[in-house]
């Protein structure tokens, strides 16, 4: 098989040669590193969006001065604004300061922003995408997200904010979901249209825990999942969070495919084997492998990769990739020395003992 087919093979439900071993493809450096690792058989997770959108009732403003960008928006319904910090080095190239929602009088422009948006299909870019990737993995179109997960973003980075909202100013707040949740209407038919089979669908954060999960998160996958998997569509959360054990029971109940940037000990606190136990035979966990392990040596990220290898036997229904760090943590010749030996140290692994079947 080729690294196309493989994970093909995976999301379908088919039997791999092998455990595909997928990155996003922005967190592998380009060049020697690169080439070596794609000539062990590693392929790439693109990420590609399949739409743009306008408001075409907002004035947008943007402003500089130093290194802090400002942007407002003018609505009929009054002026909100957003502002990061910009040119702050490798890694992390910006970082916002403030979101448009900070007070009370905020919400009507921004409601206003989200009932205003427009969307529009460029599946243009889905095809050039898969074309360029040729048979070397596996390209992901946009999706949707649950209203309450998204509607952090309006108040980031200030959490405390969003949650102090939801009590404080609670008619307003509802006000913002009810609005994500049209727009989301507005979208759908997009979604459903792409050329884009396998689509990312929301995931979980951290921000909050089972009963918000349960209350906003569970009945959003539980309307809109059928309706896209009958589409033919593979739907994928985005599972970031180190804290998933208290929110296995609750996954497990949303009918998604794919759970990727599952990340297990020693970052998270839910392994490979009691996940599958909770989410069934069909689900893909789709692991995001902690680079700390690399700084314990390759013979360890050896160990590691195997032991976590052998928990999922027979190995059918997962992915090995990296979805959050990559070269972040590069600061030096030795730091990158670590990168460059773990990286090397996983794929070796997954070569020699990632093959189907797995023995446990």
């Amino acid at each position: 098989m080729n690294i196309k087919e493989r994970i093909l093979a995976v999301l379908h439900g088919e039997k791999p040669d092998k455990v595909p071993f997928l990155p996003y493809d922005n967190l592998i450096p380009r060049g020697e590193l690169e080439r070596t690792l794609r000539n062990k058989e590693m392929g790439f997770c693109v990420r590609c969006g399949t739409y743009w959108t306008e408001q075409p009732n907002v004035k947008v403003e943007t402003s500089v001065k130093g290194n802090v960008v400002t942007t407002t928006y003018e609505t009929p319904a009054g002026k909100v604004s957003t502002a990061y910090k910009a040119h702050l080095g490798r890694g992390v190239e910006s970082q916002q300061l403030h979101g448009m929602i900070r007070t009370e009088a905020d919400y009507d422009a921004a409601i206003y922003m989200v009932d205003d948006t427009v969307f529009h299909s460029e599946y243009e870019n889905y095809h050039n995408a898969v074309l360029d990737l040729g048979c070397d993995g596996i390209v992901r179109g946009s999706g949707i997200e649950p209203p309450y997960y998204e509607s952090v973003w309006f108040y980031w980075p200030n959490i405390a904010s969003w949650v102090v909202a939801q009590y404080k100013q609670k008619h307003e707040f509802q006000k913002l979901l009810r609005a994500l949740e049209r727009r989301t209407e507005r979208l759908l038919p997009v979604i459903i249209d792409s050329p884009a089979e396998f689509v990312s669908f929301g995931g979980v954060s951290g921000h909050y825990g089972p009963t918000q999960y349960e209350r906003y998160d569970l009945p959003f996958y539980q309307k809109y999942v059928p309706i896209l998997k009958a589409k033919g569509k593979i739907c994928s959360a985005h599972a970031h969070s180190s804290d998933l054990k208290f929110l296995k029971h609750l996954i497990g109940q949303t009918g998604l495919d794919v759970i990727e940037a599952f990340t297990p000990p020693p970052i998270g606190n839910l392994s490979v084997s009691e996940a599958r136990e909770v989410w069934g035979e069909d689900v893909v966990i789709w692991v995001n492998f902690p680079e700390t392990v690399f700084w314990s040596g390759p013979e360890e990220t050896r160990r590691y990769a195997v032991e976590l290898l052998k928990s999922d036997a027979p190995g059918d229904r997962l992915v090995i990739g990296m979805t959050e760090m990559g070269t972040l943590g590069i600061k030096d010749g030795e730091s990158e020395k670590v990168y460059w030996l773990g990286m090397h140290a996983l794929a070796d692994s997954i070569n020699e003992h990632g093959r189907y079947p797995i023995e446990p």
